[in-house]
């Protein structure tokens, strides 16, 4: 609606393997699913309890914003984005990012890439988002038994 194009929010663990994925539309800002995103991410732990806070979240610039980062503090998850050059970071001016635990960053990229080797998701041949995303899903499947067979 609005425009062309497809936008993927992905959430992975620490060693690339998706845990949640939704999709919005090319003119969508990012920000406005981070939320939908990470209230869909639960790891099971040792116990069978389901774990679903993770101890941080790490964005690139576009989930940037002022609400992510307080629903983020309520919860007691630490926010690894960094500010756009148009936001203020802080009432002092500093701005306050992990650069160390940032560059783990580039295991969502890898998850991208390992999923866009997969043609039909790379061209979003699918009409339909419904469809799109059971290819999402399939991409994912292929994914976790590549990692469980090797």
């Amino acid at each position: 609606r609005g425009g062309f194009g497809t936008k993927i929010h992905l959430a992975t663990d620490g060693t690339g393997l998706p845990l949640s994925f939704c999709l919005s539309g090319g003119q969508a800002h990012e920000s406005r699913y981070a939320e939908t995103l990470l209230n869909r991410v639960g790891i099971i732990r040792k116990g069978g309890h389901l774990k679903s806070r993770p101890k941080a979240v790490l964005a690139d610039k576009g989930y940037s914003g002022k609400n992510l980062r307080i629903h983020l503090k309520m919860k007691g998850i630490k926010a690894v984005i960094p500010f756009k050059s148009n936001e203020k970071a802080s009432q002092d001016g500093r701005r306050l990012l992990d650069t160390r635990l940032y560059k783990k960053r580039n295991v969502v990229e890898r998850c991208f890439a390992i999923l866009k080797e997969n043609r039909r998701i790379a061209t979003r041949s699918e009409k339909t988002a419904r469809n799109y995303l059971s290819m999402l899903k399939l991409g994912a499947i292929r994914l976790f038994l590549k990692r469980l067979l090797s």
